[in-house]
């Protein structure tokens, strides 16, 4: 599921039929509904949320989708042997990052015309992507090789890995206040 940046809507995505309902956060009732290639596996939405995009693992695609009207836009076929796993899209709504499963990649996708503009070497399966708040860093967190790969955003390459436990399949970014700028 996920929040539209508004807050006024939330999207869920159901995979075996690529379902993805919309529904309004204030009275909890579906006000839209629309179909996607199967197994979509979670939304983004660009920065203002004029747009947004569903990955469909099943048939390696990207999916552009009109959040208001809940239209289908556009589908845009990824690189072979890519299973579209998670997406984000950078704070300035330029790039989608798009982890790739088996692919052991994570793609950078041109948020206005779909097309990849990079393919980014992680480890073995990668999933859950998150990024800081000042968009500097993408982390990505594989399962197999249990660790979380940190992507450096300007030069679009791998800077470290850190151990993560057993199968890690997802990472948040959570930002602490420091004790200056909370005065303690």
């Amino acid at each position: 599921i996920a929040f539209t940046p508004d807050g006024k809507h939330v999207f869920v995505t159901c995979e075996t039929n690529g379902d993805i309902f919309s529904i309004d956060s204030a009275t909890f009732k579906v006000v839209g509904h629309f179909h996607v290639p199967p197994r979509p596996r979670n939304i983004a939405f660009l920065p203002d949320g004029s747009r947004a995009f569903v990955p469909s693992e099943s048939s390696g695609q990207l999916n552009l989708v009109d959040p208001v009207t809940c239209k289908l836009l556009k589908t845009a076929q990824l690189p072979t042997g890519s299973r579209p796993m998670a997406l984000l899209t950078d704070p300035s709504g330029k790039k989608l990052y798009v982890s790739t499963g088996r692919g052991g990649t994570v793609l950078v996708i041109d948020a206005l015309t779909l097309s990849p503009t990079n393919t980014i070497h992680v480890g073995k399966r990668p999933w859950g992507l998150a990024i800081s708040p000042d968009g500097h860093r993408l982390f990505v967190a594989n399962g197999p090789t249990n660790d979380i790969s940190v992507i450096e955003t300007s030069s679009e390459k791998e800077i470290a890995r850190i151990k993560a436990g057993k199968s890690p399949w997802g990472v948040t970014v959570v930002t602490v206040p420091t004790q200056a700028a909370t005065g303690l």
